[in-house]
């Protein structure tokens, strides 16, 4: 089992985003996978048309109050959530004091059934993004490609070390920043991923995410790039993000196709 989180204290970086489409081709691709939604938004119930407040199955709160038993909700063949809805604020501002809630929630659920357990966080510097670094094995943080991006992932990398090293036994490995929204008609794109490079090196993910309609538009429709045409840009693109991934996360065997042919 592999356990990423997607962090970053900056809203509209694609977070949610990018956690549904990693997890969507995931589980297409066989990879018994869990997606864990601790934003108070709940967006990615949201975007995959599930009722944030199903009461029949567990939900991310469930799981941080300890209990056994947790039943996650299901998508599709392959693909389940435990979604986030406000109630989950609670445990915001609360100091992770005698050890990580979800790592106890971890070892008292059979989740380890799972291939891949994919967290999505809020974008905030709190205990809920501390808690889901403390069961990660990685984490990944996305930004777009503009000049006050290149702060704000020096902040969350920051704060990812000073919790790692603040909590026993955990060691998140850095998977790297990936560019989200990117633009290259942009003038000053070239100069930018220029710098991120000299600053980042390998940790700067080979992988870029274009800006494109169909992923603006893929939540209002419930479709992830999954459902997108044959050919299509972002379907290519997150397809060579998910191949990076699983190469980095030691699951890599190279994608050229679904089993149904659709890429």
């Amino acid at each position: 089992m592999k356990t990423i989180s997607i962090i970053c204290q900056k809203g509209g970086v694609g977070k949610t985003t990018t956690v549904v489409n990693i997890g969507s081709i995931c589980s297409a691709l066989g990879y018994k996978t869990l997606i864990i939604d601790l934003d108070p938004q709940g967006n990615v119930s949201t975007y995959l048309n599930y009722d944030k407040n199903e009461s029949s199955y567990s939900n991310a709160v469930n799981l941080l109050e300890k209990k056994i038993n947790i039943v996650p909700g299901n998508i599709k063949e392959n693909l389940d959530i435990l979604s986030s809805n406000i109630q989950i604020s609670k445990f915001n501002d609360e100091k992770i004091v005698g050890g990580s809630k979800l790592q106890q929630a971890f070892q008292n659920n059979k989740l380890d059934t799972y291939d891949i357990i994919i967290i999505d966080t809020p974008p905030t510097m709190s205990s809920l993004v501390q808690e889901a670094l403390a069961v990660s094995d990685y984490y990944l943080i996305p930004a777009k490609p503009e000049f006050l991006a290149v702060e704000g992932v020096a902040q969350a990398m920051n704060f990812a070390k000073k919790t790692i090293a603040s909590i026993p036994n955990i060691n998140p490995i850095f998977l790297g920043v990936l560019l989200n929204q990117v633009d290259k008609r942009r003038s000053s794109y070239l100069e930018f991923v220029s710098e991120l490079e000299y600053l980042l090196a390998d940790k700067l993910l080979t992988t870029k995410i274009s800006q494109t309609a169909e992923i603006a538009d893929g939540p209002f429709y419930a479709k992830t790039v999954i459902d997108f045409k044959e050919g299509s840009k972002s379907k290519n693109e997150y397809f060579d993000l998910v191949n990076e991934i699983l190469k980095k996360v030691g699951l890599y065997e190279e994608i050229t196709e679904l089993p149904d042919n659709r890429y």
